[in-house]
């Protein structure tokens, strides 16, 4: 076996709709820091579709349109229309209500939702916040057999210039036939998984197949990543872990109980505040 990380888990997920979910509220340990991953897909779609307004606390979310265009409207003040390719971070803090409406493009509408956990403290109860980068601003990395785009972190001497609350690495990597990508991250990164859009990948003796999340033994050790007669599209996240405890109501994360019901009184608030029209 060589000196490189290993898949601990493969994932199937869980189909509800549209929306496919890889992390459960009971086995958020095991990925620390990262709360859920769910994957949005729907075709032959003739209208926009989505949520209405609702809240969330204590987690950064990050949202990223693959197919479509994504209306995001929040509390903090946030107003933008995401571009396929777009990133959008929201820092929920001590509570956010937020709309997000997916407009088809071609009959369809695929995006990918991340969230990590906040530091427990301070962080995890802050004002909360949000922000927007285009696609042009994040950065590409071309390589003999593959395109990395740097979506959150660093890739090689390469740093995304979307801000994050907490270290994370999350990139978007297309791998020709037969080839092989290769990453040394920061050895404190040491949790964390890869998702395979389409095509198909081989990591240190296993295969992984399009809509498989696969989770990594928690190690410092370098990846590598190759691909056969097919290329693939697919994703890798890593971060370092938070080692604090979990208290999860499904829509928000924090660190103890009394937090997780400061941020839900907060969220009825804001939701009672725009139901009022203020």
């Amino acid at each position: 076996m060589k000196n490189t990380k290993t898949i601990n888990k493969i994932r199937y997920g869980h189909r509800s709709g549209a929306i496919t979910a890889f992390i459960n509220p009971d086995d958020m340990y095991e990925l620390d820091p990262f709360v859920l991953w769910d994957h949005f897909e729907a075709k032959e779609v003739v209208r926009s579709t989505g949520l209405d307004y609702h809240g969330h606390s204590g987690i950064d979310a990050i949202s990223y349109p693959v197919t479509g265009r994504l209306r995001h409207h929040d509390s903090a003040g946030s107003h933008v229309t995401l571009n396929s390719g777009d990133i959008h971070v929201m820092t929920s803090g001590n509570g956010i209500i937020h709309q997000d409406t997916m407009t088809p493009q071609d009959g369809r509408v695929e995006s990918f939702s991340l969230w990590t956990a906040l530091p427990a403290g301070q962080s995890e109860m802050a004002a909360a916040s949000s922000v927007n980068i285009t696609s042009q601003c994040i950065p590409l990395v071309e390589e003999t057999d593959s395109t990395t785009k740097v979506l959150i972190g660093q890739y090689k001497d390469v740093i995304s210039p979307v801000p994050y609350s907490i270290p994370v690495t999350y990139l978007d990597i297309m791998i020709t036939p037969y080839g092989c990508w290769r990453f040394e991250p920061d050895a404190k990164q040491t949790t964390g998984f890869l998702y395979v859009r389409s095509g198909m990948i081989y990591i240190n003796g296993n295969q992984l197949h399009p809509h498989q999340m696969g989770t990594l033994y928690p190690s410092a050790l370098p990846l590598e990543i190759k691909t056969g007669r097919l290329g693939a599209r697919f994703f890798v996240t890593l971060g370092e872990p938070l080692h604090q405890h979990f208290v999860s109501s499904g829509s928000s994360v924090h660190s103890t109980a009394a937090n997780l019901v400061t941020g839900a009184r907060h969220i009825a608030e804001l939701l009672a505040a725009r139901k009022a029209g203020h």
